[in-house]
């Protein structure tokens, strides 16, 4: 009977010591980027120099992909235009966050930088067709944040103005 205690003792110990192995936490740079991973629905404000300004509703779906610790993006766009697709993820040589459209032709690459204390990250980077855009993506909460971007031409004269107001939807959480 002893030996049947501390054989189920051991067991127990090591079950316990391997469960929390596996509760291991993310390295600070994956758990910026779970962040991001949800279904939000988010409302967009376009607002162009010369213009008219214009809102709409959008879904923003965004995965996790393990092999490449990336975040998918798969955005709505308005007027039945197909869904946009981009990425994020972190580049550990240069310590910054590529976000970056898929499968376009054009190189379209913006590099962010994340400040734990604001819980922001502050994009910037140069639209395909030569335009500087500079993306402030500000976390209010776990399920809402905001986005305000601004793009300039070439002379840097504001060409628009985005904002993005988003929200998690419950079923992420």
């Amino acid at each position: 009977m002893t030996r049947l205690s501390f054989a189920f003792i051991g067991a127990l110990t090591l079950t316990a010591a391997c469960s929390a192995q596996n509760k291991k936490k993310d390295p600070t740079e994956i758990a910026v980027l779970k962040r991001f991973v949800g279904t939000w629905d988010v409302t967009v404000t376009n607002t162009p120099t010369n213009g008219e300004e214009r809102t709409y509703k959008v879904v923003s779906r965004r995965t996790w992909d393990d092999v490449g610790n990336t975040v998918r993006f798969e955005d709505e766009q308005p007027n039945d235009r197909p869904p946009l697709r981009l990425s994020l993820r972190h580049d550990r040589e240069v310590g910054n966050y590529p976000f970056a459209i898929e499968g376009r032709d054009q190189e379209f690459q913006i590099v962010g930088s994340w400040n734990e204390k604001t819980k922001t990250m502050e994009f910037s980077g140069m639209l395909p067709n030569g335009a500087d855009l500079t993306l402030s993506h500000v976390f209010k909460s776990k399920n809402k944040a905001v986005v305000s971007a601004t793009i300039k031409n070439a002379e840097g004269v504001v060409m628009g103005k985005l904002v993005f107001h988003q929200i998690r939807r419950k079923e992420d959480n």
